[in-house]
C-alpha cells in the first residue's frame, strides 16, 4: 500500500524531469532551430535578379508570375540570383553593356542545349526521365517548342498554347481524324491528347500511357470492355483495341476500321468450319440480312461471363 502511494508521487516528478530535459536539448532560434534554410552563396561573378531586371524588366515581371519563381520566393531555396540558374553568372554581361557573348543565351541554341538545361532540374520527375529516348526526344524536339520558360499563354505546365492546338501543330494528320463523324471528343475539350499519350516519355512510337501491366489507356474510360471474363474474345488479349477501332476518329459507327460489322468479323471468322459461308448447310448465311450484323446476337463481343458465343 505504501509502495503504491510512493509510485503515485514519483510519476509526476519523473515526467516533469523528462520534459525539462527535452526543452533543454531543443535548439534555440539562435542555434538554428526553426530557421529557414539559407541559400547557397552566389558564384563568382554573380548578380541578383534585380540587376537583371534593370534591362529585362518585362521578362523579369513575367518570370515573377510563373512557377519558376519558386526558386526565388521559396523559403527553402531563396535564390536571389535565380536567373543565373539557366543563364550563368551575369556580372560580366551586365558590366559590358549587355554583351551577349558573355552570358548563356538560348535564342539560337540547338534543341539539345535547351533540353539538357531543362533536364538538369526536371529529369528527376517520373515522366521526364526517359525523354531523351522518347519519340519527341529523338525527333530533336525542344522543350521550348511547347513550353514558355519566362511566360506562357496558359499557366498550366507553362504551355505556349492550349494543349490540343499545340499538339496538332505538328500532328496535322491527327487533326483531320478528329473531324470525322465518329471521333473522340478532343476538339470539344472533353478529352485531351495527354489523357492517352505521354509527351515526355514512352518506348512505344505513339508514346501511349500504358499501365504497369501494359494495358492500353482505352480501359481508363472503357473499363467494362477489359474483363477479366470467363469467356474471352481472343482479339482482346492477343491484339489491341486498334485492331478493330480507329483510335482518333472514323467514318464508321463505333469508330470501327471497317464500314460494317460483318466485314470486320469475317477477317478472322471466314475460315470457321460450318459457321460462316455463302452456301447451306452453314448456320450463318451472310447473304441474308438477318446474319449481316453479327453483334445483334453476339452482344458481348468483348467478352462474356455467361456465354462462350458471347450471346449474353
Amino acid at each position: 500500500m505504501k509502495s503504491a502511494r510512493v509510485s503515485k508521487l514519483l510519476l509526476p516528478c519523473a515526467l516533469a524531469i523528462c520534459m525539462t530535459g527535452i526543452l533543454a536539448l531543443r535548439p534555440s532560434p539562435a542555434q538554428g532551430g526553426n530557421v529557414p534554410q539559407q541559400a547557397a552563396p552566389a558564384k563568382a561573378g554573380s548578380i541578383n535578379n534585380e540587376d537583371c531586371a534593370v534591362c529585362h524588366e518585362d521578362v523579369a515581371k513575367a518570370f515573377d508570375r510563373n512557377p519558376h519563381a519558386v526558386l526565388e520566393k521559396s523559403r527553402k531555396l531563396a535564390l536571389k540570383n535565380s536567373c543565373e540558374s539557366c543563364h550563368g553568372p551575369g556580372e560580366a554581361h551586365a558590366s559590358s553593356d549587355g554583351d551577349k557573348t558573355k552570358i548563356i543565351g538560348f535564342k539560337s541554341a540547338a534543341a539539345r542545349q535547351h533540353n539538357e538545361k531543362c533536364l538538369a532540374c526536371h529529369q528527376d520527375t517520373h515522366p521526364n526521365r526517359a525523354f531523351r529516348g522518347s519519340s519527341h526526344g529523338k525527333s530533336n524536339l525542344s522543350c521550348v517548342d511547347c513550353h514558355g520558360i519566362h511566360q506562357s499563354a496558359r499557366f498550366t505546365h507553362l504551355l505556349k498554347r492550349e494543349e490540343t492546338s499545340l499538339c496538332m501543330e505538328c500532328h496535322t494528320n491527327t487533326r483531320s481524324e478528329f473531324s470525322r463523324p465518329y471521333h473522340h471528343k478532343v476538339k470539344e475539350n472533353a478529352v485531351r491528347c495527354t489523357d492517352c499519350h505521354q509527351p515526355h516519355s514512352g518506348l512505344d512510337r505513339r508514346q501511349l500511357r500504358t499501365s504497369l501491366t501494359g494495358d492500353l489507356p482505352c480501359y481508363k474510360c472503357h473499363a467494362q470492355t477489359e474483363g477479366p471474363f470467363v469467356y474471352e474474345h481472343a482479339p482482346l488479349r492477343i491484339k489491341s483495341c486498334m485492331d478493330c477501332h480507329e483510335s482518333h476518329g472514323s467514318n464508321n459507327p463505333k469508330m470501327l476500321i471497317r464500314p460494317t460489322v460483318r466485314n470486320l468479323c469475317l477477317e478472322c471468322h471466314s475460315w470457321s468450319s460450318n459457321v460462316i459461308t455463302a452456301q447451306p448447310p452453314s448456320f450463318h448465311d451472310v447473304r441474308s440480312p438477318r446474319y449481316q450484323n453479327c453483334t445483334t446476337c453476339h452482344v458481348r463481343i468483348h467478352g462474356s461471363n455467361a456465354s462462350r458465343l458471347f450471346l449474353r
